[in-house]
């Protein structure tokens, strides 16, 4: 089932809140359809592992948080339930008392190589009506979308803060 972009033709106004909605809907679908894919763990948990595999030095909790674009609470929800299926080890940093780790364990480079081909064929599917052009476009308007979330993260803070002094 599709989505029809036709009743949101008319304005640059409403392209943009369905745009804004077919985020959350593109999002919810990817996840629910990958869920599927992968027995041994989520979506959501396969992306603290990828970002995870993507830093240099075992990452803390609210690195990882940031990189994912979610709270430290949430990062810590995942990989507990990582560690329990034997991904990974949940340490105080070495060189910083106050900051939990994230270990990978052998378990994960098994896991990549058992889901490899899974991978690469769920991104061919995904990406396949697209040309290489409109591959490059498209990473320049999801960069796009990052830098407008930062603000729209600032204006939160702003208001948030406003709400507070307000309070007081």
């Amino acid at each position: 089932m599709t989505i029809s972009f036709k009743d949101f033709e008319e304005t640059t106004d409403s392209q943009i809140k369905a745009i804004f909605a077919s985020i959350f809907i593109l999002q919810n679908k990817l996840q629910t359809a990958c869920d599927k894919l992968q027995k041994d763990i989520t979506m959501k948990q396969w992306l603290l592992l990828a970002m995870t595999t993507s830093c240099q030095s075992p990452p803390t909790l609210t690195r990882l948080g940031e990189l994912m674009g979610c709270s430290r609470q949430n990062v810590k929800k995942l990989a507990l339930a990582l560690e329990k299926k034997g991904f990974l080890h949940i340490k105080q940093s070495e060189s910083n008392a106050s900051a939990t780790c994230i270990i990978l364990d052998g378990k994960v480079e098994e896991y990549i190589q058992q889901n490899n081909e899974i991978h690469i064929e769920t991104l061919s599917l995904l990406f396949r009506d697209f040309t290489t052009q409109e591959i490059e476009q498209l990473y320049k308007y999801v960069e796009k979308l990052f830098e407008g979330i930062c603000r729209v993260e600032a204006y939160s803070k702003g208001v948030r803060e406003n709400a507070k002094e307000e309070e007081i």
